[in-house]
């Protein structure tokens, strides 16, 4: 396998020799990049380029928290169960995050935010704000990931690593078909990850993954001002590394016996035996798009059209096996399409944006052939969920010499309809509901330009839609939680020195909450229901500078956040007949450190006409935090840590790198997810040290 896939680069890499890069004549195409709004340019946060993803081993979004300090995508049991917190605020599930992540201008569906990474030109962070004019409105902004455009320049960029803990094999191409005409792109990624905890008595690596993604692209010019992009891409999910560990195991990585835990062994804290030998999740994915963009004299079109289909079949939980991961488990599967349509105008100082947005997404959660009796519900149920969200969002920017104002509003509507014919538990009958929820969003922002600075000040208001329990385990589930109202502000400056070598970004936020959506309640019986209020204050500093053979980058955020003092975030909440009461009151929320810090060095140790050899460091800071929002015990505190990357990067003959990589030199833990019951406490951790080297062939 290993020599065949090593043939297969060589062939790859002797037919690129003949492909010529060369900038295209496109003159006549004005696409939106050479109009970037003033808006888009002052709240970019944070980019990740092609390079850096590569130097600093951004192979998946829940990599980019080691650049963006106030960020972290963690799994929640599993890769499709998603957890988002941005600045100190996350979401209570996976349903409706904080943060959205758009791939190329398409919004990711639910279960699909955490994904591994291919073909990617760069990311970048852009907040609540200008989110409203995106077509999902995520509250907080949306995560922005584009990927290399053939119609910049023919691209080629193969890689083949091998490391203690993954192989991976990753190839994309780019490339004029027709003169002017038609443009087509291919990528094809292969993941394999070996895993590190071993199985007590036989030696056998239990946490490992297989991930592969497939995808293509044609850009077609039709007319001289009309281009045409058709997408498609598919990935393959199939994984046991979503591994629960009691925290004696997680600090350690090793299982001291082959003993399998029950529901009741993990509930009274068992801290010897394994709590699940066999986590698995299996999950596929479709991607089809059709993009449009036509430029006027003084305006620009653009219409998208996108289907996802998204498909998984999980069980991590600890105490509960099955005989079947091919059939059995707990699923959670969507279809998303979405189509929008945004004008933008310019004409002397004015820049306008109208558009419309329409999705429709299905949600269709459950379990099969699952042996859940000690839990005290069915292992056959399933729930059906159909959100249909419409759209109306515009905007006016006028920039006068050095002074800019935007304006901007979005009204949407959402219709949720939910379905269970077999809910969980016997005490639910089979029920439907539905709710219709609305939202008027507006924004400001001001800017003025300095000689080398500019002054930014930003308010708006965001909506983070209500809807339905996705587990309906209680009689309150059946009933939907409402709307949660999210209002931010942010100040800002970024400035350049040292000739543009360098430059500062600081930024200082507040953002308030009211109508919080949490899941309340005591241990195992937790429902979501909305509560009081919430805040986050907080600053954001970033300087670049980039020297002829010193570049270094320093992230930092320091921000405190909680729940309001009394009011709704103290109550009882009944469910299967027990009663128990809850206080978030003062509370800190959950992976809301006060300070994180990231640091990327890259400096030039040796370069010649053809070689080029430099060291790369990546450090990631953060202070402690905690892993629930309302059980602030000691085992559910992470504590503060620091991990490092480093990698020596060789650069010769133009063309190729070699790279020796290491991941974690400090072997750090960090629990990246808890869950908690009576005395049962289960960790999903980061993983130990890796090293590696890569080879990659690009042109």
């Amino acid at each position: 396998m290993k020599k065949t896939i090593l043939l297969l680069l060589i062939i790859q890499i002797t037919q690129a020799e003949k492909l010529q890069t060369e900038t295209k004549d496109l003159d006549s195409i004005e696409t939106k990049a050479s109009k970037e709004a003033n808006l888009e340019t002052i709240l970019n946060k944070d980019n990740i380029s092609a390079k850096e993803s590569t130097k600093y081993l951004i192979n998946s979004t829940t990599d980019i928290h080691k650049i963006i300090p106030s960020l972290r995508i963690y799994p929640q049991g599993s890769d499709t169960f998603p957890m988002v917190s941005f600045r100190g605020i996350s979401s209570p599930d996976y349903y409706s995050s904080v943060l959205g992540v758009y791939i190329d201008g398409i919004p990711q569906a639910p279960n699909f935010l955490i994904q591994n990474l291919s073909d990617i030109q760069s990311i970048n962070i852009i907040p609540g704000s200008l989110g409203i004019l995106y077509g999902e409105n995520a509250p907080l902004g949306i995560i922005d990931i584009k990927t290399k455009n053939p119609m910049q320049e023919n691209y080629l960029f193969s890689e083949i690593s091998f490391s203690r803990l993954q192989e991976k094999i990753n190839f994309n191409i780019g490339n004029e078909l027709i003169k002017n005409k038609l443009w087509g792109k291919a990528n094809i990624q292969y993941i394999h990850d070996n895993g590190y905890i071993r199985h007590p008595t036989n030696n056998k690596l239990l946490n490992s993954a297989d991930s592969f993604i497939v995808g293509g692209s044609l850009y077609a010019q039709i007319l001289d001002s009309t281009i045409l992009v058709t997408h498609y891409d598919y990935q393959l999910l199939n994984s046991h590394k979503d591994f629960y560990l009691t925290h004696k195991q997680a600090i350690n990585l090793k299982l001291e016996s082959d003993k399998l835990a029950s529901w009741s062994d993990f509930q009274n804290g068992d801290q010897d035996k394994i709590l699940n030998i066999n986590p698995y999740n299996y999950a596929q994915t479709h991607n089809a798009s059709i993009k449009l963009d036509h430029t006027f004299k003084n305006f620009d079109f653009n219409f998208i059209t996108a289907i996802q289909n998204a498909t998984s079949l999980a069980n991590e939980y600890p105490g509960i096996y099955v005989r079947d991961e091919h059939s059995q488990g707990y699923y959670y599967n969507t279809t998303q399409l979405i189509s929008e349509a945004r004008l933008e105008g310019y004409h002397h100082n004015f820049k306008s944006t109208f558009g419309v947005f329409y999705k429709y997404l299905l949600l269709d959660n459950g379990m099969n052939g699952v042996d859940t009796s000690s839990l005290g519900y069915s292992g056959n149920w399933n729930a059906k969920e159909r959100i249909n969200s419409f759209a109306i969002f515009s905007a006016l920017g006028y920039q006068k010499n050095n002074f800019g104002v935007d304006l901007g509003a979005r009204y949407q509507f959402f219709y949720n309809h939910i379905e269970s014919k077999t809910p969980p538990v016997a005490e639910i009958s089979p029920y439907s509901n539905s709710k219709i929820f609305q939202a008027f969003n507006p924004f400001l922002l001001l800017s003025y330009n300095l000689k080398q600075s500019r002054i930014y000040l930003q308010t708006s208001s965001t909506t983070k839609p209500g809807g339905f329990a996705k587990f309906p385990f209680a009689d309150t589930d059946t009933i939907p939680y409402l709307q949660e109202s999210i209002y931010s502000t942010e100040l800002g400056i970024q400035t350049y020195f040292a000739q543009k070598k360098g430059m500062i970004k600081i930024a200082l936020y507040g953002i308030w909450r009211d109508n919080v959506q949490s899941y309340v309640g005591v241990g195992y019986y937790k429902s979501i229901k909305n509560i009081g209020g919430a805040y986050a204050y907080g600053l954001d500093a970033n300087l670049n500078l980039k020297w002829n053979i010193f570049n270094i980058f320093l992230n930092t955020n320091l921000n405190t956040s909680g729940f309001n003092q009394g009011g709704k975030n103290i109550g009882n909440i009944t469910i299967l007949g027990q009663t128990g009461s809850y206080n978030l009151s003062g509370l800190t929320p959950k992976f809301a450190p006060i300070f994180s810090l990231n640091m990327g060095i890259d400096t030039t140790i040796l370069k010649k006409e053809k070689h080029h050899l430099s060291l790369s460091l990546l450090l990631n800071t953060q202070s402690s935090y905690f892993l629930d929002d309302f059980n602030h015990q000691e085992e559910l505190i992470q504590k503060a840590y620091a991990t490092l990357d480093a990698s020596i990067n060789y650069d010769f003959l133009k063309h190729y790198q070699l790279i020796f990589y290491t991941q974690n030199l400090t072997n750090t833990r960090v629990l990246t997810t808890a869950i908690w019951d009576t005395q049962g406490r289960a960790y999903i951790t980061n993983a130990p040290l890796n090293f590696g080297l890569r080879f990659i062939y690009h042109y």
